[in-house]
């Protein structure tokens, strides 16, 4: 095979670690932004959503970055508003979060409901787990919170599965890429 040949197949590495990188970028995004149903400020203490379909969804916090949170004051309830039913809200166990420059988000919790009508409330109490619970004590009190600035949202949910998935289809597409063009650059000294 001559070195050309082997240089050309080299440099068609980069579109397909391109095409590669973009769907695992696409996939990543999935996996944080799910649908909306429903945002709520932590100052409104509750909201409305219908859900159409039955599946997996997830209760987001987004507040401002380097700011004390609500969490260890608040915690939220659902229920169905035809049975009046409480839905059965579990702690994520992935803690997935998605920052800006100015707010950030993290899964706090997750459910599974049926489609419906449903009833989101705060309620005094705790949405904190063990660990964060200790290191909240540690930390001064935060009565000067602004619950104005801090919501939640409650968003349709993707296996956990695909953020997983997406950063070794990251690395295969960024590794294509370069790869690509540096063989490609480097052919007639590699392949002699």
């Amino acid at each position: 095979m001559s070195i050309l040949l082997i240089r050309i197949l080299l440099f068609c590495c980069i579109p397909v670690g391109i095409f590669i990188l973009v769907k695992g970028i696409k996939l990543i995004r999935r996996s944080f932004y799910g649908t909306v149903f429903l945002e709520i400020a932590y100052s409104e203490g509750g909201g409305r959503f219908t859900l159409i379909e039955a599946g997996s969804f997830s209760i987001w916090l987004k507040a401002p970055l380097l700011k004390r949170v609500a969490l260890d004051k608040y915690k939220p309830q659902i229920y169905n508003v035809a049975t009046g039913e409480e839905l059965h809200l579990s702690y994520s166990i992935t803690g997935m979060h998605a920052n800006g420059f100015y707010e950030g988000r993290q899964e706090i919790f997750t459910f599974s409901a049926e489609p419906g009508e449903y009833q989101l409330q705060l309620i005094k109490g705790s949405s904190l787990s063990g660990l964060q619970s200790i290191i909240t004590r540690l930390m001064p009190s935060g009565d000067n919170i602004d619950l104005s600035k801090h919501f939640l949202q409650v968003r349709e949910t993707q296996p956990a599965i695909l953020a997983f998935l997406a950063i070794p289809i990251i690395i295969l597409g960024v590794g294509g890429i370069i790869g690509g063009f540096v063989l490609g650059l480097l052919a007639d000294q590699v392949f002699k």
